[in-house]
């Protein structure tokens, strides 16, 4: 690794210790973002600091997380849930469900969010800040190079990030990005994105999950079943803490890659834009205490908003169906997003020019 021109003003990078992790803090006036780069290129915070308002979940039962799995049976996702502590990960290569990539077990999210990452270098200007990260693959054949750059006085974090298939065969990929928000800026918020549409995984088993499975329709509602009330579900509203609310839910129809956890009595919002040629779909996982059994026993309050370049479905699924990212043998995809705090829901994060 290498730093160049540090400038001890704005902004800056600085590691710290925590609890037996080696923790990264990119900082300037506006914004204080916690990263982990040993566990999967991690974002464990990301505080305004004019108001002190952490926007990631951090999930009581996991504090922190652990780094390696317990000697336990692996099963129904367990290898997620182990590390579910409210970090902002990436899932690749093989979407949500566990499967096999090309004879290779592949747990819940992917094989990526858990791999070791490595910062090769760190940039430091008076005005700007460039940390770059890199992830390999143990068990799929890619490599993720990525960029943060924070500048002076500005409230939103810039990602660049390539996906390089290093095999000799053309590859299928479901990229997606997982941050989950909690705490102060999730309680009587409102998803606001610019979509036209809003689905449900068809696979859900209906007696299970609290929205219709293999529903199609205008966001922001959604019939419910019978356990979730068998009312008409406004997507758009984080339900209450403690309501027992859980759905998962597909947006797609962007009119352009832009979505916001808005919160009117606090007059602040988080918002991610992103290149919707790129990421044409967005999932999002709304939970405020239920179901009560296992993984989050009745503790979850959260919302989430992941852009991404397929929906939710088994990996196989997608290449047959063909919603997937195809990298070439040798070749890279990459692109920009923008993440940041924002006071006016109604203006989109700008992505950089270029």
């Amino acid at each position: 690794m290498t730093i160049h021109n540090k400038d001890k003003d704005q902004p800056k990078a600085n590691w710290i210790q925590d609890k037996g992790r080696d923790l990264l803090i990119l900082e300037n006036n506006c914004l204080r973002i916690t990263a982990w780069p040993a566990f999967g290129g991690a974002v464990l915070g990301i505080v305004d600091c004019e108001s002190g308002i952490d926007v990631m979940w951090h999930n009581p039962l996991l504090e922190p997380s652990g780094t390696c799995l317990s000697a336990q049976p692996v099963e129904g996702n367990s290898d997620l849930y182990d590390f579910l502590d409210g970090s902002w990960f990436l899932s690749l290569p093989t979407g949500f469900f566990p499967t096999s990539y090309f004879g290779a077990p592949i747990g819940a999210h992917g094989e990526i969010r858990s791999v070791c990452w490595e910062v090769v270098e760190i940039t430091e200007t008076d005005s700007r800040l460039d940390v770059r990260l890199v992830g390999n693959s143990v068990r799929t054949p890619f490599r993720v190079e990525r960029t943060w750059t924070l500048l002076s006085g500005s409230r939103s974090l810039v990602w660049k990030e390539r996906i390089i298939n290093r095999s000799t065969r053309e590859r299928p990929v479901s990229w997606l990005h997982h941050p989950a928000f909690g705490g102060p800026i999730v309680d009587g918020a409102e998803l606001r994105v610019a979509c036209r549409e809003v689905g449900v995984y068809a696979g859900f088993d209906p007696e299970q999950v609290q929205v219709q499975p293999g529903y199609r329709g205008a966001w922001p509602y959604v019939p419910e079943t019978p356990l979730g009330g068998g009312q008409q579900r406004d997507c758009s509203r984080v339900p209450p803490a403690g309501s027992g609310k859980d759905h998962s839910i597909m947006l797609t129809g962007f009119d352009i890659g832009w979505g916001c956890l808005w919160n009117s009595k606090l007059q602040l919002g988080f918002g991610l834009r992103w290149d919707e040629t790129v990421f044409p779909w967005a999932w999002s996982w709304m939970n405020a205490g239920g179901p009560e059994d296992y993984p989050l026993w009745g503790r979850g309050h959260l919302a989430t908003l992941q852009p991404g370049t397929s929906p939710v479905a088994p990996f196989p699924e997608l290449v047959e169906s063909g919603q997937v990212l195809t990298i070439p043998a040798g070749d890279f995809k990459e692109t920009t997003f923008v993440s940041g705090f924002l006071s006016d829901p109604e203006v989109p994060l700008n992505l950089p020019e270029g």
